[in-house]
């Protein structure tokens, strides 16, 4: 659909989160992160815990056939996960985001101008790539927001 916003340096501040990692082929992220999504969202109410903030996935490379991805949820404070479910604090750090309206399969040309920028302002990704899902998924494909945030250097 559509880049909505332009694409902006900013602090991310530190972030407590809850999540799963783990190393699939790319056409199995949707079943892997539905999955993993619901299994933290039953951790989190099992544990009376609420979350902070709606799901997101980061991507540790870019391998499409091993492809090594974390799903998971902002929480309020610190919070130990159990077996499968890790908590930790992402750190304060710089870096690059963009919003993008429209269907999560489509964002490819955000990332590419998020690089692009990244690159002509003089700065290096860190190699982390998260994308955020900031409205729910039972809207239509067209109304879905992701923001993408690249960490920097």
């Amino acid at each position: 659909m559509a880049i909505i916003s332009k694409i902006n340096l900013l602090e991310q501040p530190e972030q407590h989160v809850l999540s799963i990692r783990t190393t699939i082929h790319f056409n199995d992220y949707p079943d892997t992160a539905k999955q993993a999504y619901g299994i933290i969202m039953e951790y989190a109410a099992c544990n009376s815990l609420l979350l902070s903030g709606g799901p997101f996935v980061c991507y540790h490379n870019a391998d499409l056939e091993n492809l090594d991805v974390e799903m998971g949820f902002p929480v309020a404070k610190p919070i130990l996960g159990n077996d499968d479910i890790v908590g930790y604090t992402i750190p304060v750090q710089k870096a690059v985001s963009g919003i993008f309206l429209g269907a999560y399969e489509d964002t490819d040309p955000l990332m590419v101008e998020i690089i692009q920028w990244i690159i002509e302002h003089g700065y290096e990704q860190q190699g982390k790539i998260y994308n955020y899902y900031l409205n729910d998924d039972n809207r239509n494909a067209s109304e879905l927001l992701t923001q993408i945030v690249v960490p920097i250097k």
